[in-house]
């Protein structure tokens, strides 16, 4: 190869070499001027170690090379001042041994490659990682926090379950108390009582009713919560549990005029359910459509196959004020209270219908609501069905 060749190459790769003897003495430097520009006019006649710092230090290692000990000794990215450009320069440094034409060793040869561009990437891909386990580090400390505030939360939830439910039970002993005497007193079992004084023991009597049913609620959603709610399943005759629970709402319906009327094949199978959840599930439907509904409002209780293969659907539909669109996606939510409460005057927690969807989801099924203001509101749900029992035989 032509010596000129050789400098090419080297002027491509960025690469100068010094060779030295064997006391490390600069005897040639050649190679690519871009590199040893930036250093001495003359290196010929110096040290090495004292031309290239860099090499204090790597003594022992320089003598193993020049006792055939060593194959090389390789110093990457060596950084050197910023030059006129302002660029920071990169240079790998390696030693070789030189050899002569017996193959003795007479000195080293020290090459110089300019890899500014791989250490610029090696510093960027360096403060990166950096940058990442800083970020690495928040968020282990971030996660460390929220698992921290999660474990206060759930202490908390428990503890407001706790609190709610010794506060139902302590309300729900004397309230039946309460409304047992009022029924006494209203059957006339302590005397008679004139006309005010039965309207006003009415009025108690509905008040103390009311707060039994939402300590009756606070302690289904607390037994909701906790998981501890446990459904008796039955094998049901769906048809007489509805008929059940209408006659139950009878004096309530009767009283704002709203007729309801029952639709069911004579044919319907049987569900496979907890009876009275059900009948609490169909009664706080019913229940709702007749407070949201004018006076004189009919109301449809429906029961038929599903769609859905082994359901039975469910349908309570009104005329009533309907649930505005907005609010639909929030209504199976806990202590939710549509805007048309306070228009129709309608008293409760919000506390039913999230109980209604749990217990319909214990059981397997589903419930939805199709609603728009001012149309009416039809609320449905499905429970696997089961066949009926044969009738017992005739003897």
């Amino acid at each position: 190869m032509h010596p000129t060749d050789d400098q090419a190459i080297l002027q491509d790769r960025k690469i100068a070499y010094v060779v030295t003897d064997r006391n490390l003495t600069v005897i040639e430097v050649s190679g690519a001027a871009s590199i040893l520009q930036n250093w001495s006019e003359s290196w010929l006649g110096h040290p090495l170690l004292e031309l290239v710092p860099e090499l204090m230090g790597s003594e022992q290692a320089l003598a193993g090379i020049l006792a055939d000990q060593l194959p090389r000794l390789q110093i990457p990215l060596v950084n050197r001042d910023p030059q006129t450009d302002g660029r920071t320069t990169y240079l790998t440094l390696v030693d070789l041994p030189r050899r002569d034409a017996t193959g003795q060793i007479t000195g080293l040869i020290h090459l110089i490659q300019d890899v500014t561009e791989i250490g610029c990437l090696e510093q960027r891909l360096m403060q990166q990682r950096n940058e990442l386990r800083l970020l690495q580090d928040e968020l282990n400390r971030q996660n460390l926090q929220l698992a921290a505030a999660n474990t206060e939360l759930r202490r908390l939830d428990e503890l407001k379950s706790a609190f709610v439910s010794i506060a139902a039970h302590e309300l729900r002993t004397p309230l039946t108390s309460i409304v047992g005497y009022l029924e006494m007193l209203l059957d006339g079992d302590a005397g008679a009582l004139n006309q005010k004084q039965t309207e006003y023991l009415g009025t108690v009597e509905a008040s103390a009713a009311r707060l039994l049913n939402i300590a009756h609620d606070l302690l289904d959603m607390t037994r909701i919560e906790t998981g501890h709610l446990e459904l008796v399943l039955e094998t049901v005759d769906l048809l007489a549990l509805a008929n059940e629970v209408i006659a139950e709402l009878s004096p309530q319906l009767d009283a704002r005029t709203q007729p309801l009327d029952l639709h069911a094949p004579a044919s319907l199978p049987c569900v496979l359910c907890d009876p009275l959840r059900v009948a609490q599930i169909m009664g706080n439907l019913i229940n709702n459509a007749s407070k949201y509904s004018p006076p004189g409002s009919p109301i449809s209780l429906k029961l038929a196959v599903s769609d859905e293969p082994e359901f039975i659907q469910v349908s309570v539909a009104d005329q009533g004020v309907g649930i505005p669109d907005l609010e639909r996606a929030k209504i199976f939510e806990p202590f939710f209270r549509a805007s048309t409460s306070a228009l129709m005057n309608a008293n409760g927690t919000g506390l039913g219908l999230s109980i209604a969807r749990a217990l319909v989801e214990l059981h397997g099924g589903r419930i939805w609501v199709d609603s728009a203001p001012d149309t009416g509101t039809i609320f449905q749900f499905t429970l696997p069905l089961v066949h009926c029992p044969p009738p017992p035989a005739e003897r």
